[in-house]
């Protein structure tokens, strides 16, 4: 029994093994028949790959590989004057925020108001001087998009910021939505010491200014923001010198006065106005010391904190042409399509033979 049941087995492997190769060589047989459709696919799946091509056009890639160096008592700059403010008896402490790093600077270089401030900067394209953001819609054509509406034919005036008009903010806002979708990437990685970034435009002058300038403000933003915020206290500070500095040269002179006025006095008690002066012009001395000292501590805390954006690659010397590949494409594109379209014929033949089936 056991031996004419693996015979069967046997048989029935053979027999499924059968229906397969005879159902290959018929749907085989079937696109065969349908050549004249397939060759059609092949053709349509050759023309889209191609014009993906066409639309796609030439592209160029603009990198940049930047990181964040805090300045230290290392660095020469600080070291210089570190050393002068020890020459005149300034203790001061070094180091800079660790909050300065390069995940902050890669935020900082998506964030909007530096890629908005970047595209109110001026550069020349295609011979032409001009804000980058009318650039970018000259290029991009986006004013076709604009047809019919009231701000049809729109281009940017203000290279402010902060004197923008609320038109010219919107659309603004709107392309650096475009920027951060189509164009712009920056990539953080915790375990890469390095930053990159890299900008993807069909214009290679646009691609490398934009990004070049891009990288400016965003090392210089500290510079800009983050000093400015010390400016009062800065200037409180010089206030105060200058003010000390006036009174000690007033004092001087009323000692001086007093000096030459008690040169032949022998009675004690008309000493007592100078030795008051004196002694004004000694604690005078000292509050303009320690106001110096003090002044000279912010300015170098302030150099000590402040972080250096180091720019390995940069943009002028690392933009890549990226040409599509057509016939590659076209080719791939052609047996994709092909593909499909064999599957669907092979699919509508089987729902077409079990509806003939079941009809009988």
């Amino acid at each position: 029994m056991q031996k004419t049941e693996k015979k069967n087995t046997g048989e029935e492997v053979d027999i499924s093994f059968n229906k397969i190769l005879q159902s290959i060589k018929t749907n085989a047989k079937y696109l065969l028949q349908k050549w004249w459709i397939l060759t059609i696919a092949l053709v349509i799946g050759v023309g889209l790959g191609w014009g993906y091509c066409f639309l796609k056009g030439t592209t160029y890639t603009a990198n940049c590989t930047f990181t964040v160096q805090g300045q230290s008592a290392s660095s020469s700059l600080l070291s210089s004057a570190l050393s002068l403010a020890s020459s005149l008896g300034i203790s001061s402490k070094s180091g800079g925020p660790s909050s300065y790093d390069n995940n902050f600077f890669a935020n900082l270089m998506q964030s909007r108001r530096i890629v908005k401030e970047t595209l109110l900067q001026e550069d020349t394209i295609f011979k032409k001087k001009d804000i980058l953001v009318n650039h970018y819609i000259n290029i991009y054509e986006l004013d076709e998009d604009w047809e019919g509406l009231s701000y049809e034919g729109f281009r940017f005036k203000n290279k402010n910021l902060k004197k923008l008009t609320r038109l010219e903010d919107s659309i603004l806002t709107t392309i650096y939505d475009l920027i951060l979708d189509e164009n712009l990437s920056v990539e953080f990685n915790v375990d890469n010491p390095f930053n990159s970034a890299k900008f993807v435009s069909s214009n290679y002058e646009l691609s490398k200014h934009f990004l070049k300038k891009l990288l400016n403000n965003t090392s210089s933003y500290y510079l800009r923001e983050m000093y400015s915020l010390n400016t009062n206290n800065f200037s409180l500070a010089e206030k105060r010198v200058d003010s000390l500095a006036n009174a000690i040269r007033d004092l001087d002179v009323k000692v001086a006065r007093l000096k030459d006025n008690s040169n032949n006095m022998v009675r004690q008690s008309g000493y007592v106005d100078l030795n008051a002066a004196i002694r004004d012009q000694s604690l005078l001395n000292i509050q303009y010391s320690s106001a110096v000292n003090n002044f000279e501590i912010a300015k170098v805390s302030l150099l000590s904190q402040t972080p250096i954006l180091d720019i390995i690659d940069d943009p002028n010397f690392s933009t890549d042409t990226n040409v599509p590949m057509v016939i590659l494409v076209s080719i791939a594109s052609g047996i994709f399509v092909l593909f499909l379209t064999a599957i669907g014929l092979i699919v509508f033949k089987f729902i077409k033979s079990t509806a003939e089936q079941d009809v009988v």
